[in-house]
């Protein structure tokens, strides 16, 4: 009998023992997916160039929105809720959240390093081009982004 017990325990512990396996390898797996999935990232952002440059496809895109008083005070609002904490709230990429590695674009300087027709402004705040510039396609309404490029725009005025 007691040979019976010491049997279960061991059987016991080899179960335990393989779970702990088991779940640490899930764990592994998704470290492994997630490391997979930033290195990624990372890649892309470096095969952007970080000198000034020009995207031809984006520069066909047209602006099909006026910047009128109405596209340019609804852009504000969007610039000073995703933007300005790092662009700055005149957009010379002085804002607070600029000093947290990245150099964010100054608008009111005459370098746009992704190009400065309305539509490579757009695909920049649409798709995002670093780490740091995320695009914002999946929050923000095609509209909405034209009007913050119109926005954006008038800070170099």
């Amino acid at each position: 009998m007691r040979r019976r017990n010491e049997d279960m325990n061991f059987v016991l512990a080899v179960h335990r023992w393989r779970g702990r396996l088991i779940a640490a390898a899930a764990a592994a797996g998704f470290a492994l997916a997630v490391a997979v999935q930033v290195s990624a990232a990372a890649a892309t952002a470096q095969e952007h160039p970080a000198e000034p440059h020009q995207h031809a496809d984006a520069q066909a895109l047209e602006n099909p929105v006026e910047p009128t008083r109405e596209s340019l005070v609804a852009g504000r609002q969007r610039y000073v809720f995703l933007c300005r904490q790092c662009h700055g709230n005149r957009g010379a990429g002085d804002g607070d959240m600029s000093h947290a590695g990245g150099i964010p674009s100054d608008f009111t300087d005459d370098v746009w390093t992704h190009g400065a027709s309305d539509g490579e402004i757009f695909t920049v705040i649409k798709e995002g081009v670093t780490a740091d510039m995320q695009g914002y396609g999946n929050q923000l309404r095609d509209e909405d982004i034209w009007n913050l490029v119109n926005y954006i725009k008038s800070l170099s005025r």
